[in-house]
């Protein structure tokens, strides 16, 4: 991944600015340069390959990121069993955030940085790009009310933990 600025310091929103910038510079070159791998992955493992996807997208951000002594908890994108997703019907343009802690080289919580993936669900398609930005919150319930008042999707979409048991007994 090239660096198109270096790595901001402290403010959460410039930091989700820096991030937004890099996967708008990357995520085309990363579709195109592991488009097999991709198709693979997906042919494979289904919606996992977008998992895929996303560590090759930020592993050059992580690594600036770790450079500049800024570390992610959880690692970027961000713990997949309370992301957040929801989209049309068809299932063919879905959005997940995701989210991570970032904290200062001296361990101080500086924010999240918020991930939101738009994918499909009956191909390996991506309708927009993946975009990034950050909010000024560490507490895992007040993330989550800054979320829901960003995006009323959001807020009417359940965790992933709750969604795939609710998911389960509607199976059962």
């Amino acid at each position: 991944m090239t660096v198109l600025s270096p790595v901001p310091s402290g403010d959460i929103e410039a930091l989700g600015d820096w991030l937004d910038a890099q996967l708008a510079a990357q995520w085309q070159d990363v579709l195109g340069t592991h488009a097999g791998k991709l198709a693979d992955a997906y042919a494979r493992a289904g919606d996992a390959a977008y998992g895929t996807y996303l560590n090759l997208l930020l592993r050059g951000a992580k690594r600036e990121l770790r450079a500049a002594g800024l570390r992610a908890q959880p690692p970027l994108p961000g713990d997949f069993g309370v992301s957040r997703e929801w989209g049309n019907a068809q299932e063919t343009d879905q959005e997940r955030w995701m989210w991570s802690v970032l904290h200062s080289p001296d361990g101080t919580p500086l924010g999240t940085l918020v991930v939101a993936m738009a994918h499909d669900h009956t191909r390996f398609h991506l309708p927009r790009r993946p975009r990034a930005f950050g909010v000024p919150s560490v507490d895992l319930t007040q993330t989550e009310t800054l979320l829901g008042e960003r995006s009323a999707d959001f807020a009417a979409a359940l965790p992933f933990h709750a969604w795939y048991e609710a998911d389960l007994k509607r199976q059962t």
